[in-house]
């Protein structure tokens, strides 16, 4: 029997769920607080070490839509699973975040419409239909935004070829972090100034951000990036296989986790 070098599809979620774990874990316990101030880099180790877990999900969430064997099936599971998933992450996080399976079940109801539409000729409603459902995952908060299911769809679009899917993966990892980050810094205090019509001190004023930015926001941005750019390197280790092990564990395992981390904080305090 010929053993496939490289890395199975099951042993590379196991190694995201993981470090899913250890993002969870920074995000409700915040345990480097007692060490360093939330403006200190160092605050937010567990969290650069958790951005590993998403571009890997994200990755054999597109290689699901393309390996189904049935797509409604498929689609129902995601369903299922992100509208029971995103309550629990809703309340996990206080309402900061939603699930991350919710994200892949919109951009799967996106490339399933696509396919869809192409096949009843129809091809260029496909374009209105996944702007709409980009649209509804920002206003759903799910998590990752509309970046998130973005990502799936640039994977699932870039074809069969590994090199082009992880192109495509890496640069909505760095959309995300370096754009979006510039954008949350900036953004609020660019869109009340322009309420306020003040468009000749904009400039004058944003720049009094810089400081900040450059001493802490534009380094954060720079390890997150790095950090979720990092899978990069355990997917071009894939072998194509799926390998041994239950689909079902990574459905239920991530409410799970959440419920238990939740009910820590709880006793905690």
């Amino acid at each position: 029997m010929t053993v496939s070098r490289g890395l199975t599809a099951t042993q590379l979620k196991y190694f995201a769920a993981v470090f899913m774990v250890i993002d969870h874990i920074g995000m409700i316990f915040t345990p480097m607080a007692p060490f360093f101030p939330a403006d200190s880099l160092w605050f937010y180790a567990f969290r650069y070490l958790g951005r590993l877990a998403f571009p890997i999900f994200a990755y054999f969430a597109a290689q699901g839509c393309r390996k189904t064997s049935n797509y409604p099936r498929y689609l129902l599971r995601l369903a299922l699973f992100g509208a029971v998933t995103h309550a629990v992450a809703y309340g996990a996080t206080g309402g900061a975040g939603g699930s991350v399976i919710a994200t892949f079940f919109l951009a799967a109801a996106a490339i399933g419409a696509c396919r869809a539409l192409r096949d009843r000729g129809l091809g260029w409603l496909g374009v209105p239909v996944t702007l709409a459902l980009l649209i509804l995952a920002q206003l759903l908060r799910v998590d990752y935004g509309w970046v998130g299911m973005l990502t799936v769809l640039a994977v699932y679009a870039a074809g069969t070829d590994r090199r082009r899917q992880l192109l495509a993966l890496a640069g909505c990892l760095l959309l995300y972090y370096l754009a979006g980050g510039l954008w949350t810094y900036f953004g609020p205090a660019a869109l009340d100034l322009l309420s306020a019509g003040e468009w000749t001190g904009m400039f004058a004023r944003l720049g009094a951000y810089l400081p900040s930015f450059r001493r802490f926001y534009l380094p954060y941005s720079l390890l997150m990036a790095g950090f979720a750019c990092l899978a990069l390197l355990p997917l071009s280790r894939y072998n194509g296989q799926r390998g041994n092990g239950s689909r079902w564990f990574f459905y239920w395992f991530y409410p799970g986790h959440l419920v238990v981390l939740y009910a820590l904080s709880m006793l905690i305090g």
